[in-house]
């Protein structure tokens, strides 16, 4: 990784050499008067700061930033697997990295840069990200248990709609950017038929392998053999009454499918839209802003989601056989006592 170096702006040091005089000042002046101290210019010491990244597309990624930007210093650094890579300043706020080559969805891969404001403020980062990939299937999150026992611990059911490969699609206990847990798959073709199981509380046994070649290669608690089986690291189990599941297209975003569910309702509270936190709140908001969730009323209300109470390590919440999507609750019920089915079709007996 190349380390740039960082040269400190000529009005930052002024300012500096000003502060160091008034010190000065005072530490000379003992108990007599003061002198006149100078006026320092009100001078702009923010260095920019960075407001969203985007992928445009397989070798653009898009940085924007909260000011003009007037300078980009020389050299940017990248991880190993990216071969070749520039930072041009698109317009005042928007940067984009230019790629010689498409960096691979299945992996993690980094760039860093420094850039300036009018002013001088260097900004150095470090940005994160999987490469795009073109291939996705279209699928639904399907069915997932959140009040886990210890031989069915949570987990996620997805189901795989059309063929493709699902490299770089992220599942997550959360949205983009706030999440508890995450997901990030491998690259596997998948046909449209197949479901995707993911475990949300592994026992971090050497059984527990993330499938990529054979849907039989993995043991472990509710391992199937007619599904892909995949393990989140360390992970600790869903929210068990409240809470969003998120699919996106890559770690930085792009939905492709969500789910809300509580067993709370409007009156549950009076700050929160009855939601209880205003991380709940906010993440519901920006599913039903994205479109992927419909609600009633002019802003969307706890009644509105998926009601977890009935619930338990074997009462699924689940979509009907056909894994209908409307995105609204509508689509969900409770499965009977026994009803979970990873890997298979869901029931559409509902509990009663």
């Amino acid at each position: 990784m190349q380390h740039l170096p960082f040269h400190a702006p000529a009005r930052r040091r002024q300012t500096a050499l000003a502060l160091l005089w008034v010190t000065t000042a005072l530490a000379t002046a003992g108990c007599g008067q003061l002198p006149p101290l100078p006026v320092v210019a009100d001078v702009d010491l923010t260095p920019p700061s960075i407001v969203r990244i985007e992928l445009r597309n397989p070798v653009e990624l898009v940085v924007r930033f909260d000011e003009p930007i007037a300078r980009v210093s020389d050299g940017v650094g990248a991880s190993d697997a990216i071969d070749g890579v520039i930072l041009e300043i698109e317009d005042e706020r928007v940067g984009v990295f230019r790629f010689a080559a498409a960096p691979a969805p299945e992996i993690e891969h980094w760039v860093e840069a420094q850039v300036a404001d009018r002013a001088g403020n260097n900004l150095r980062f470090l940005l994160r990200f999987h490469g795009l990939n073109r291939l996705l299937p279209a699928m639904v999150i399907n069915e997932f248990t959140t009040k886990g026992s210890t031989n069915r611990p949570d987990m996620v059911e997805i189901a795989v709609l059309t063929d493709g490969n699902i490299a770089g699609a992220t599942l997550f206990e959360g949205i983009p950017g706030d999440w508890e847990q995450r997901f990030v798959f491998p690259s596997v073709d998948v046909e449209a038929g197949d479901f995707i199981v993911v475990h949300f509380r592994p026992d971090g046994i050497p059984e527990e392998i993330n499938e990529t070649v054979s849907k039989t290669q993995s043991g472990g608690k509710d391992a199937t053999d007619t599904a892909w089986d995949y393990w989140v690291p360390g992970g600790t189990g869903l929210s068990s009454n409240n809470g969003v599941l998120t699919l996106t297209e890559n770690p930085l975003g792009g939905y492709i499918d969500a789910v809300i569910y509580t067993n709370r309702t409007s009156a549950s509270d009076d700050r929160y839209r009855g939601f209880g936190s205003t991380k709940l709140m906010n993440r519901v908001d920006a599913i039903a802003a994205a479109g992927h969730w419909v609600y009633a009323g002019a802003m969307i209300a706890p009644e509105d989601a998926v009601n977890s109470e009935r619930s338990t390590a074997t009462r699924s919440m689940a979509r009907s056989s056909d894994s209908r999507d409307t995105n609204s609750k509508d689509d969900w019920h409770i499965t009977p006592t026994s009803g979970v089915s990873p890997g298979r079709a869901n029931t559409d007996e509902r509990f009663e």
